[in-house]
């Protein structure tokens, strides 16, 4: 299967081919780094559920966000966000994860939430959403293409 570096790649790509269709939607750079960051974020994570760096790394910004909304005082989404961590190390790789139906769901959700809090941003929030599934699927484009290379022996070595 392709590695970290190699699923970036691919999201780079399609964000590319994604930025160019919505040009007319981007209004700044800034704009378009925010749309850059979503999408590569969303090409790595359905390895989350593997032990891995970007695994490593979802777990310290939990931690950050875990201690911010303990001051904000917002247990609810304190719980809600304890019990999302433990997904991850519970889910069998290449499963939940690998869904695009899940990916969907879940940044659909997360979009919802934020929005709940900050419903002027919807745009922008809807945006972001948007390039992190481009992401995502970028990911599970690459893994799927893998795969059939493999079960073609195409990708084995001398063909």
């Amino acid at each position: 299967m392709p590695g970290y570096r190699a699923h970036l790649v691919g999201g780079v790509v399609l964000y590319g081919i994604s930025i160019y269709l919505l040009r007319s939607f981007c209004g700044s750079v800034f704009v378009a780094a925010e749309w850059l960051i979503f999408a590569l974020v969303g090409s790595l994570f359905p390895d989350l559920d593997t032990k891995s760096k970007g695994q490593g790394y979802l777990y310290q910004i939990l931690l950050i966000a875990m201690i911010i909304l303990a001051i904000q005082r917002k247990f609810l989404i304190m719980a809600f966000l304890s019990i999302a961590s433990f997904i991850p190390i519970v889910a069998r790789h290449r499963g939940l994860f690998h869904s695009l139906a899940f990916i969907v769901a879940f940044a659909v959700s997360i979009a919802l939430v934020v929005l709940f809090y900050v419903p002027e941003y919807k745009y922008v929030v809807m945006f972001d959403a948007i390039f992190f599934i481009i992401g995502a699927f970028s990911h599970l484009s690459l893994d799927y293409i893998v795969t059939a290379l493999k079960g073609n022996n195409v990708c084995e070595s001398g063909n």
